[in-house]
């Protein structure tokens, strides 16, 4: 469905430094402005930047510096938008806020097409700082459950975004999640390739671009997960799936890692595939999977 119409764009610039009452600023203005009743908000995090101090804030690829700029965009009604500036008095002691008005189109997806959907969003009316726990994936009553150990792994990295103060878990959340497992199907296939939790943290100090800024990432990795679940004729969506529909979604971080460590995506596949039986399925997997 698509409505449109004028509206007002506030814009709030901070660093990702920034604290208030303990917590991110530009989480707590987020906070607020739902608080507030305001229409919409969403924090973006810059890679570069400066502001009145003249000092440039800066985030150099896997550096994963906690102080480069913010900007939070809000949109509603000038007269909301004002009601709000008074509050932002009160939260912001450094910074700049930009406020216009804007033609706003909006887009609202039907939902009753029974996606799988997972959410990934900071719990905004929990006070407590510990992060949300994950909720099991909707799925019709034809489609694979996800496995305990599935859960663990996307829980865990939920958590690590979380601890880094990333907006959303990403590609190297989930496989520093996987590794993490001292035994397992995904463990086994990642050392056949000769890679451990050491070696890809030790990357992470190394110029490999990060996807946490990515919302979309574990919905797909989901949608493929489940893909390949059926793919194999398995009735549950397991850490083996997770592995095989990361391997699939490239270019991403991980995918980057792993090459760089000389462990590439089809060699992965290929050990999941044999750990699990099914390595007479090679030829055709590849066949099916072409981005491989």
């Amino acid at each position: 469905m698509k409505t449109e119409g004028e509206a007002h764009r506030l814009r709030v610039f901070v660093n990702e430094s920034d604290r208030y009452q303990g917590r991110p600023l530009y989480e707590m203005i987020i906070r607020a402005a739902k608080e507030k009743g305001l229409a919409g908000a969403t924090a973006l995090r810059g890679i570069e930047g400066y502001g009145a101090s003249g000092r440039v804030h800066s985030v150099k690829v896997l550096h994963l510096s906690e102080d480069v700029p913010i900007v939070v965009e809000i949109f509603d009604s000038a007269e909301h938008i004002a009601v709000f500036l008074p509050v932002l008095d009160t939260m912001v002691s450094e910074g700049a806020v930009t406020v216009e008005k804007v033609h706003l189109v909006t887009f609202r997806r039907d939902r009753s097409a029974g996606e799988i959907e997972f959410e990934d969003e900071i719990g905004l009316d929990d006070s407590d700082t510990s992060p949300p726990a994950v909720a099991p994936p909707s799925t019709k009553s034809n489609s694979p459950e996800f496995t305990d150990r599935a859960h663990q792994i996307l829980t865990a990295a939920r958590e690590t975004a979380a601890k880094s103060h990333h907006l959303y878990a990403d590609s190297v959340d989930v496989l520093l999640a996987m590794l993490c497992e001292v035994r397992g199907v995904t463990q086994n296939a990642l050392r056949e390739v000769g890679v451990d939790c050491k070696i890809v943290e030790r990357s992470l100090n190394e110029s490999v671009s990060r996807d946490e800024t990515n919302p979309t990432y574990l919905k797909n990795l989901l949608i493929k997960s489940g893909a390949a679940a059926k793919w194999l004729g398995d009735s549950y969506i397991g850490a083996e799936h997770l592995l095989l529909a990361q391997c699939q979604i490239r270019p991403s971080a991980a995918t980057d890692i792993l090459t760089r460590l000389g462990a590439q995506p089809r060699d992965i596949c290929r050990a999941v595939l044999t750990a699990t039986g099914h390595e007479d399925d090679w030829q055709r997997w590849l066949a099916d999977h072409p981005e491989l």
